[in-house]
């Protein structure tokens, strides 16, 4: 450590420290160069040198000034240049500064006494004052040093100088005041530098005696602490605790312990041993509850996860949340997205940071299933992701919906929009021609795998409540070859579902698809953990709020090979937005059609996906298809046998139709009034209906028998009929037509062409 080269240097610990340090480490040299001459077995010549040895008694009393010395009695006991060692030459460096606070009061009253004296005479010779008139001020300088030195280290004189040292500190500044006084009037002489040395002896007797120096002096020692012992886990009350309960003989992990206990500003992580061939990690997430009880803490605040790789399959993590992170709710503000990942769309309730969602990664898309009973929060987390994923303008959005008001708003947006359980049953057809269509795509790029780009936009299939299909077999067959197809075809598949068990996804294949990346709500299944892998914590098992009834926290959710349980960010409907302004708190800056309408960014389909689409349903309508719901522009039939679409497309504002999903015929036979369009075709499936009714065939169950459709498309076109007056109700299960219905040249009813007719004159009717 070089010394500073400023002109004035300040005497700081730093500087204290290398000067100690260079004492210590020249003492060392010099020691060891004793010991070499030792071992040669000689002794210094000091006839060679006659003052050698006077020179190195000198030289050792001047160092002893600095160093005291005879404290190295072995150079194992002194250290040498050790850090130690240096700490304490510094503690002895500060006891000689002390030493010299006796003469600090005389030589302020020498240095304001001649400067009263010189500055008085100066005065004196260039106007008509005495020499002495500065010999009051003077005087008060020392006074006033005492008080300044006083209040400043107050906080320690009150304890230890004023205390103990209150004579020294009052004498001293008297005798100082006295000297400057006398200085200034008379100057300096011989008689005056007596008084003040004899003054400083007398006043700093008792000090220097409570502050020695010289080789009989005891060495100071730095306090050196000893590095923390390990905790030892008999005096741990969770270790004892998990011993006595858990471990023990009758407990649900016999023979195991706690070990490794490590505290941060969230959490106690402890490492836990298990009987090797008697316990693994899933033991212990199956008796999570058990044994969070052995140790007397909530259950929701313990998470177990395996151990640390390489310590083997009988090691685990034990992880007692103390302090709640996540306790305030987040609300989501804006996408992020960075390269397939959503990032930031939770937090972990260990403290260990946000959390995110892969859309694809290198090997391709990832399926995601989103499971979670109602009140959950499993709606918002889906407006979230779809939020992100359209925001990146390299996806376009194809919603199935088999409730039918799952979301109106992302119905009303979605590139492709499939309302109603009937359509969504026929939604195959759809599927398999953007799935050949993609495969084109694929096969003309010469790439196995392609990812979603602005030259080649992919798909996010987001399908919600799977389990209202789940129950048809061709449904459930399409939708598993279609999961474990898209990941090289560069479409997400989102789905949606209310349960992991097996009758809600129509079998465990299906599911297990569907399982390649997980969020799960909380649910009302039991065993929800057993049924996906990677879960490490119960979704049943989500805490639940204080309320009365007891409803689950919002947003909480558990992520597939994840520790902790993650609280999601939310995005409030417009719904929640109004009744937050209802109970008079603040709305919040962002809702979820605020969001959609801001950050959609769904570019122009390829054109192979155009024309797929188009296929089965027909031209768009400003831009999108829509099959059922409000605004519904087209219909969907699952006929395998006609190549043919329609599109229900009303020709102007005054068309009437009965509303969605009703039936407009009344039990007692009153025929609704027409409102078809006067543009409108229908579809193979409806003609074929019509012309049975009107043939004769007036129950559900003949009409079923007779169609060559399935029993979704027939009750599909019974509903779209009614909608139009061509037919009535009049009975349950009963139906008949209405009116005359207009026939081709041929003789028979009128079928679909396969594009769409406009309402203009000349259409087909």
């Amino acid at each position: 450590m070089t010394r500073s080269t400023k002109p004035t240097q300040t005497i700081t610990r730093k500087t204290r420290f290398a000067h100690a340090a260079r004492v210590a480490a020249q003492r060392a040299e010099a020691r060891a160069q004793a010991r070499e001459t030792g071992r040669d077995g000689g002794v210094e010549d000091t006839t060679s040198a006659p003052g050698a040895g006077a020179a190195a008694v000198f030289w050792s009393r001047v160092a002893s000034t600095v160093v005291p010395a005879g404290v190295d009695t072995a150079d194992d006991a002194a250290g040498g240049d050790d850090r130690a060692e240096n700490a304490r030459r510094v503690l002895v460096c500060d006891r000689n500064r002390r030493r010299r606070w006796p003469w600090v009061p005389a030589a302020v009253g020498g240095a304001a006494g001649m400067g009263g004296h010189w500055l008085g005479s100066a005065a004196a010779a260039v106007a008509d004052v005495g020499p002495a008139v500065l010999a009051g001020p003077a005087a008060v300088v020392p006074v006033a040093g005492a008080v300044v030195v006083a209040a400043r280290y107050r906080s320690v004189l009150s304890r230890v100088v004023l205390g103990r040292w209150w004579p020294e500190l009052a004498a001293g500044g008297a005798g100082a005041s006295a000297l400057a006084y006398q200085l200034a009037v008379a100057g300096p002489s011989p008689l005056l530098g007596a008084a003040a040395v004899l003054g400083t002896t007398a006043v700093g007797a008792r000090w220097w005696r409570a502050h020695p120096l010289g080789p009989r002096t005891a060495a100071l020692t730095a306090p050196v602490l000893p590095p923390p012992a390990p905790r030892d886990p008999d005096l741990d009350s969770l270790c004892r605790a998990w011993a006595e309960t858990n471990g023990s003989k009758d407990g649900k992990v016999a023979g195991s312990r706690l070990t490794g206990r490590a505290d941060d500003a969230h959490t106690t992580t402890f490492d836990v041993v298990l009987r090797p061939g008697a316990h693994t990690v899933d033991d212990l997430v199956t008796h999570r509850v058990r044994l969070a009880g052995g140790l007397g803490v909530d259950a929701d605040r313990v998470l177990f996860a395996p151990g640390r790789r390489g310590q083997g399959a009988n090691r685990a993590r034990l992880t007692i949340i103390h302090t709640d992170p996540v306790a305030d709710t987040r609300l989501f503000t804006a996408p992020r997205v960075d390269d397939g990942v959503i990032t930031g769309v939770g937090r972990s309730i260990d403290g260990s940071g946000e959390v995110d969602v892969l859309m694809w990664d290198d090997g391709g898309t990832v399926p995601t299933a989103v499971v979670g009973s109602t009140g959950g929060g499993k709606s918002g987390a889906t407006n979230i992701l779809t939020t992100a994923a359209l925001s990146t303008g390299v996806l376009n959005l194809l919603y199935a919906d088999p409730k039918g008001n799952s979301s109106t708003a992302l119905a009303a947006r979605a590139r492709v929009a499939v309302i109603g359980k009937q359509n969504v049953l026929a939604l195959p057809r759809l599927v398999t021609a953007i799935l050949a269509a993609r495969a084109r795509i694929a096969a003309e790029a010469g790439s196995d795998l392609i990812f979603p780009s602005q030259q080649v936009p992919g798909w996010m299939f987001l399908h919600d409540e799977y389990s209202f299909v789940a129950h048809d077999p061709k449904v459930a067959a399409l939708w598993t070859e279609t999961v474990n197809t898209v990941r090289a075809l560069g479409i997400w598949l989102v789905g949606l579902n209310q349960s992991q068990g097996q009758g809600a996804w129509g079998g465990d294949h299906a599911r297990s698809a569907f399982a390649s990346q997980v969020v799960a709500f909380r649910t009302n299944s039991k065993s929800s953990s057993d049924l996906v892998p990677g879960l490490l914590f119960d979704p049943a098992e989500l805490p639940l709020n204080d309320g009365r009834p007891r409803r689950p926290v919002p947003g909480m959710a558990v992520h597939a090979h994840l520790d902790a349980p993650v609280r999601w960010d939310w995005l409030p409907s417009d719904a929640d937005a109004a009744r937050m302004v209802s109970k008079g708190l603040t709305a919040p800056a962002l809702t979820a059609s605020a969001a959609f309408d801001r950050f959609f960014a769904q570019p122009e389909l390829h054109p192979l996906d155009a024309a797929a689409v188009t296929s089965v349903l027909g031209p768009p309508v400003h831009g999108r298809w829509q099959v059922g719901g409000l605004g519904a522009t087209h219909t969907l039939s699952d006929d395998n046998a006609s190549g043919g679409a329609a599109v229900v497309i009303p020709a102007g504002q005054g068309a009437r139709r009965a509303p969605w999903g009703s039936r407009a015929g009344g039990a007692g036979g009153e025929a609704a009034a027409p409102v078809e369009p006067a543009g409108v075709v229908l579809s193979p499936v409806q003609a074929e209906v019509l012309a049975l009714i009107a043939a004769g065939t007036a129950t559900t169950g003949n009409l079923v028998d007779a169609v060559t459709a399935s029993k979704a498309a027939v009750h599909d076109a019974l509903d779209t009929l009614i909608g139009y007056g061509r037919i009535t109700r009049v009975a349950r299960g009963r139906y008949e037509a209405v009116g005359n219905e207009p026939r081709s040249q041929s003789g028979h009813l009128a079928h679909p062409v396969s594009n769409v007719t406009d309402g203009t004159e000349g259409s087909q009717r």
